[in-house]
């Protein structure tokens, strides 16, 4: 079966801070939001999901609109049931491991991820081997050849893993 292809996240959405929103879309295989319209009212439906209080994300706009944090991203895979997932465990090796150095050691071909990082999340798409990693969050996709950013003091492949989901594809 052939890897699907993966919208990118339009630009003008970079500014909203949905890192984990953005995640659940490719993990769900939602349709990516084209416009302002389309964004606000699909953070008017996870808010309904997941029961988030409207005034918390309306009195940060719009800096970390759509930010959710792990509980509310297991909420909405099981609330679209369109994929799959299980958690990977601290006895699989999610602790104590910064993100290059999980994707070296604990990633499978053909898989894909929804991996938290400090307060940031993202989409993980390994290939046909370990070493074909793509990274999706709205800041565009970054892969290999992009290493020398996410190694940058502060860049996100430094940081610590939080948890991680595993997302079983058929």
């Amino acid at each position: 079966m052939a890897r699907r292809s993966l919208v990118k996240c339009p630009k003008a959405f970079e500014k909203y801070g949905f890192c984990g929103l953005l995640a659940v879309i490719y993990a769900a295989k939602l349709a990516m939001p084209a416009n302002l319209m389309q964004l606000h009212a699909f953070f008017a439906e996870v808010k309904r999901i997941c029961s988030i209080d409207p005034c918390k994300w309306h009195n940060v706009l719009p800096k970390k609109q759509g930010g959710i944090s792990f509980a509310h991203t297991v909420c909405l895979l099981r609330h679209y049931n369109t994929c799959s997932f299980e958690e990977i465990t601290t006895s699989e090796g999610v602790t104590k491991t910064n993100l290059l150095g999980w994707l070296k050691k604990n990633t499978t071909p053909k898989s894909s991820y929804i991996v938290h990082v400090g307060k940031h999340a993202f989409f993980v798409d390994i290939g046909k081997s370990k070493s074909q990693w793509k990274i999706y969050d709205q800041g565009g996709v970054r892969s290999k050849k992009d290493l020398d950013i996410l190694k940058k003091k502060g860049g996100y492949g430094r940081k610590m893993i939080k948890r991680v989901i595993k997302i079983n594809t058929t």
